[in-house]
């Protein structure tokens, strides 16, 4: 049975010194007599006998350029190789080795990385070619083609020296993936100065066997496109990435692709006015766009996605289960007004670790198909390990323990998941030195897995979705075009590989169990949660800044991404908090600050001048325990600032007369921020009627008074003169 496949990452190529050391005992077995061993030709190479310098064997390259991706019982295989050395041609020369079919990827594997397996043998192995002896087909500008006859007996006659026969010596069974091996050698000494290993995939047409699915899911912008401003960021690195992306996509409309756009990136170029993004618009449009009455048709999938590539669990750890929704339903809008077409929240790649509650969000939000690594599920107990590559998708079975075992949060059904084979997406290597060979050998990986089981009754399919890539045209172009000519193979969206292929199909498991994972991102609940409620803040005083309100919620779905920096979280997170202390200066009073009252009551204008080219909405509370304000519009009285000035009038009867201060505060209607903090000098001149009556009194009362003292003085007067009067008349005896 062919082995499980090894999730780690593996190079390209990188010959073992085990497969060099042979390469090269073969090559000197080539060029010497026939009775030297392969032992002599190691120790000859270890003494040192090549003519060449070790400086020039260093410099010595060998890349694919190209090559034939099937091979049948009546077609040839052709290789077209990149030669670089600084020896002339006269000493070089070509020599290749074809070893034994592989049956098992593990065995594709090892022969990635120049380790033979066991039952790995090699079958083939033609006369060296002496690159001068290719004749018109000799080096062009480091370019030189070989042509291969290929039988499937097991000792093959070759034609010509520059035109060999590889013999696959298969008895009955020829079908499948063979290692082929091409070394660069100094023809003087047969040294090997440059080896790749790429694949022959014979693979004659075989009606009646269902090809293998493949459902190539293609991630674009994994990375922020946007400023903390708003504004685009795409260099011209970015622009040409996406275009090596988006142009192999749009020269094979024929394929069933699914493509992962981050709506963030579909945004900034929607905004960027640069001719080099117009185009690269355009590409996007032709490839994606659903505009009605287009022709053809949009045949690759859109996937839903969050609107900045943020990690479920993440958010999930954190608390902010609602800004996962507020993710899928700002990417949805994003996708579907930039495109034209409807996008659904299913199907859902998942890159990372998944808990439980992570996943009952995700169905909240309308999720029930989800591709998943491979890391996060496991068979159920009781049930065999698979012993292949996973081709079917399998109900989502939650672990025994915890809350979450209660049933799916949307309905009766569990979520169906497929599982993303972590040995297809390592060929997705960055910055390859050879893409080409890097293409040939993920084909001839989906291959291997056609040939597990060729004659299962039921379709098989497979997931490849590498999380993060470099787009390399020569890549891209060279997997697509394999993939249009392949007997074996056919292209599926991932939402097609959900209805086509059978749950549980070809005695796979019909469920698999999560397994919960901790999440490396992390994401800090506590500056979202201060970016929201700024954000709060500006809604309740600029409703009508619509561009503004945009860019800041984008920055607060920007700053969740998976894998930022601290510098350009923090900057995504703070933008809306930055903002908010801007409202500050959109507001001032008009006109003098000194009030003069010269009656009891009168109105005091409050004049507000704004800024803002939109209308601003606030709160305004007015302070003064000398006043008396009519009515309760004391405050907070809603108003509503336009780009003139607001002047509000305001009704009151002084308390006392002189100077008071008034107070004037304008508020945010959603977190009480003060917009501005003025005050006026109120002068009060009239005099009140409670003051005119005491004062009345009081001279009432003086006037009493002094009318009763100058009666009292009188009338002692009197008396004292008639006193005065009977002591001065004669006594009368």
């Amino acid at each position: 049975m062919p082995s499980a496949v090894p999730s780690a990452p593996r190079p390209a190529y990188a010959p073992s010194v085990l497969r060099r050391v042979a390469l090269a005992a073969v090559c000197v077995a080539a060029g010497m007599l026939a009775t030297l061993s392969s032992a002599d030709a190691v120790a000859s190479r270890a003494t040192g006998t090549s003519l060449a310098s070790a400086a020039d064997r260093a410099r010595s390259t060998l890349t694919l350029a190209s090559q034939t991706s099937w091979v049948d019982g009546r077609s040839g295989m052709t290789l077209r190789l990149e030669i670089g050395s600084r020896l002339p041609v006269s000493e070089l020369g070509l020599k290749f080795v074809l070893y034994s079919r592989l049956t098992t990827r593990s065995a594709f594997e090892e022969s990635l990385g120049g380790v033979e397996a066991p039952s790995e043998i090699a079958v083939e192995s033609p006369v060296t070619i002496p690159l001068a002896r290719l004749g018109r087909h000799g080096p062009v500008d480091g370019l030189v083609t070989v042509h291969f006859h290929v039988t499937t007996a097991a000792t093959a006659t070759t034609r010509s020296v520059v035109s060999p026969t590889l013999g696959l010596s298969c008895g009955d069974i020829c079908d499948g993936v063979y290692p082929l091996e091409a070394a660069l050698v100094d023809t003087a000494s047969t040294t090997p100065l440059a080896t790749l290993t790429t694949h022959l995939v014979y693979a004659p047409a075989a009606p009646g066997l269902l090809p293998l699915g493949v459902s190539l899911v293609l991630p674009a912008g994994t990375t922020p496109a946007l400023a903390s401003t708003g504004s685009p960021t795409l260099d011209a690195r970015r622009i040409a990435s996406l275009d090596q992306l988006f142009a192999p996509i749009a020269a094979h409309p024929g394929l069933r692709l699914t493509v992962a756009l981050y709506p963030q990136l579909l945004v900034a170029l929607e905004r960027d006015r640069a001719p080099a993004a117009r185009h690269t618009l355009a590409l996007v449009d032709r490839v994606l766009a659903g505009q009605p009455g287009r022709l053809p048709p949009a045949r690759h999938e859109l996937l839903g996605t969050t609107f900045a590539p943020a990690d479920p669990a993440a958010l999930s750890r954190a608390g902010l289960g609602d800004e996962l929704a507020t993710q899928l339903a700002r990417g949805t809008q994003s996708l579907e007004a930039g495109l034209h077409r409807s996008v659904g929240p299913s199907p859902f790649v998942v890159y990372g670790p998944l808990d439980a509650r992570a996943l009952r969000l995700l169905e909240r939000s309308g999720v029930s198909e989800l591709v998943l690594p491979s890391q996060d599920v496991t068979t159920l107990e009781g049930t065999a390990p698979l012993p292949v590559a996973r081709t079917s998708p399998f109900g989502l079975d939650l672990p025994a323990s915890g809350a979450a075992r209660s049933g799916p949060a949307t309905g009766a059904r569990p979520p169906v998941a497929l599982v993303a084979d972590p040995g297809l997406a390592a060929h997705f290597t960055d910055g390859s030195s050879d893409p080409v060979l890097a293409a040939h050998q993920l084909l001839a990986d989906l291959a291997e897995i056609y040939f597990d089981a060729p004659s299962d009754p039921q379709r098989r399919g497979v997931v490849v979705a590498p999380r993060a890539w470099q787009p390399s045209a020569a890549f891209l172009s060279t997997v697509l075009g394999g993939l249009v000519d392949s007997p074996v193979l056919a292209t599926l969206t991932v939402g097609e590989a959900f209805s086509a292929l059978p749950v549980g199909g070809n005695g796979s498991p019909a469920s698999e169990q999560l397994v919960p994972g901790t999440p490396a991102a992390t994401v800090h609940a506590s500056a979202i949660g201060a970016a929201r409620r700024a954000l709060a803040t500006l809604q309740s005083v600029l409703p009508g800044d619509k561009t503004l309100l945009a860019h800041l919620g984008d920055d607060v779905l920007l700053a969740q991404t998976t894998g930022l920096g601290a510098t350009a979280r923090h900057d995504y997170s703070t933008a809306p908090v930055r903002a908010r202390a801007g409202l500050a200066r959109l507001l001032h009073l008009s006109g003098g600050r000194i009030v003069t009252l010269t009656s009891r009551t009168g109105d005091i204008p409050i004049g507000i001048v704004s800024s803002s080219r939109y209308p601003v909405h606030a709160l305004v509370e007015l302070r003064d325990p000398s006043l008396a304000f009519a009515g309760s519009d004391v405050g907070p009285l809603p108003v509503t600032f336009g780009q003139k000035t607001t002047t509000i009038d305001y009704r009151v009867t002084t308390r006392t007369s002189g100077a008071s201060r008034l107070d004037v505060e304008v508020v945010a209607p959603v977190g009480g921020t003060t917009l501005l903090d003025g005050s006026f000098s109120v002068h009060a001149t009239a005099v009140s009627g409670v003051a005119v009556a005491l004062s009345a009194g009081a001279l009432l009362v003086l006037g009493v008074w002094w009318l009763r003292s100058v009666l009292r003085h009188r009338r002692q007067a009197a008396a004292a003169r008639r006193s005065g009067a009977a002591g001065d008349s004669p006594v009368v005896t």
